[in-house]
């Protein structure tokens, strides 16, 4: 397998497990239990760690081309609001509706905004 091959293969898997604890949390309901929002956190953040590494890996390689940019930044920045709303999920007792709402809809972009990065770096 070729390194994007194994990106896409551990992204997905990481996606996988990262909404399978979402899951559970949200089946637990609040007060949430710390070892399964640790877990959720820990996914979350090992994921995106492994994403940044591998981006720099393959920018290193060649540098990026302006759609591959984009495609970084906007995922970025919505693994930046779905990490942020899911802070304040687990932050506050009470929260409106919208806010798990927008933190399910973020994730959601999130993923399919990883994997268009993706496969525009699969097509290098």
């Amino acid at each position: 397998m070729g390194i994007t091959q194994i990106n896409i293969l551990v992204t997905m898997v990481g996606f996988v497990l990262i909404f399978v604890s979402g899951f559970w949390l949200n089946n637990t309901g609040q007060p949430f239990s710390a070892g399964v929002l640790t877990l959720h956190k820990l996914l979350s953040l090992a994921l995106i760690v492994y994403l940044v590494l591998a981006v720099l890996k393959i920018g290193r390689i060649a540098p990026l081309g302006e759609a591959e940019l984009i495609a970084c930044i906007v995922t970025g920045l919505l693994f930046l609001g779905a990490v942020a709303t899911g802070g304040v999920l687990s932050a506050v007792k009470t929260m409106p509706a919208v806010v798990q709402t927008l933190h399910k809809v973020l994730s959601v972009l999130t993923v399919l905004s990883t994997f268009v990065l993706l496969l525009l770096f699969r097509r290098r």
